[in-house]
């Protein structure tokens, strides 16, 4: 008997204890809805500071506890007929089915891979589609320290076109200043070019348009920006410049042709074999 009350003051002092450590872990709990930290601690990214977890923490409990407490009241309000939500939810079912069987079918059979040709012909069929509401240009800028002993001689080069000044500029920004981009010679927007060097886009576009070179001295960095070249707004871009979006809206195009021909092949098919019956 000794045996037997030690045993069962052995499993309920277990079972208290486990119940301890499962109220520990709890974060928030509505009704028969417990949310556990372990849940929520994993939604955390590595290295987050205490206070941005904890406010992380925070924010989705609260998310977690009002979807709930919504639902709660809608219980609670709602007739029987509007809680009713069968039909929303055999209709996102099929939606989604839907989706997933079309995204299956197109990745087996589109051709992703768009020619030279095709991009050229593509281009020269949709002039409109490629002018913008705001210059291009082929820029360089550097951004340097104001103390820096290079200064002076950086500012020398900067607007220069000249292949072995331009190569000294190079060689002395990449060593001594902050930052230096060119771009690779490329084309790049204003919008582009103001994001890197921290200016309006509306200042960048007047400036652009006026001058080939700019210098803004600050206390601490000074940017100068040298336009090689420049499109003006609304002007016919360069191919090389839209191949990326020509590629996406030929293979949009193709995608689409694709989709067009199941749905066809789809009801032809259930037509034929009497599975869609139309009643006029």
């Amino acid at each position: 008997m000794k045996r037997l009350c030690a045993y069962a003051a052995i499993v309920l002092l277990t079972t208290s204890c486990s119940l301890f450590q499962s109220r520990r872990d709890v974060l928030a709990r509505i009704g028969k809805d417990v949310l556990y930290k372990n849940e929520v601690e994993k939604l955390v990214p590595a290295g987050t500071s205490p206070e941005d977890s904890a406010y992380m923490v925070d924010q989705y409990v609260q998310s977690w506890a009002l979807t709930r407490l919504k639902t709660l009241k809608a219980q609670e309000q709602l007739t029987p007929e509007e809680r009713d939500i069968s039909k929303e939810i055999e209709a996102f079912r099929n939606d989604l089915l839907s989706f997933r069987y079309e995204k299956m079918f197109m990745e087996s059979r589109i051709d992703t891979v768009v020619s030279r040709e095709q991009i050229v012909e593509y281009y020269e069929t949709h002039p409109e589609s490629f002018k913008y509401d705001y210059s291009l240009v082929r820029a360089r800028y550097i951004i340097i320290n104001v103390r820096s002993p290079y200064y002076s001689q950086i500012k020398e080069l900067y607007r220069s076109k000249d292949e072995e000044k331009v190569a000294e500029l190079e060689e002395l920004s990449r060593s001594y200043a902050e930052r230096y981009e060119d771009y690779g010679g490329r084309y790049v927007s204003i919008p582009q070019l103001a994001r890197d060097v921290g200016m309006l886009v509306s200042d960048l576009e007047e400036i652009a348009a006026k001058q080939s070179g700019y210098i803004l001295e600050g206390e601490q960095k000074n940017i100068l920006i040298c336009f090689v070249s420049r499109l003006a707004p609304h002007t016919l871009t360069p191919i090389d410049y839209n191949e990326e979006k020509i590629k996406d809206a030929i293979i949009s195009i193709r995608k689409q042709e694709i989709l067009s021909k199941l749905e066809r092949d789809l009801l032809n098919e259930a037509l034929e074999n009497k599975k869609l019956q139309r009643y006029d």
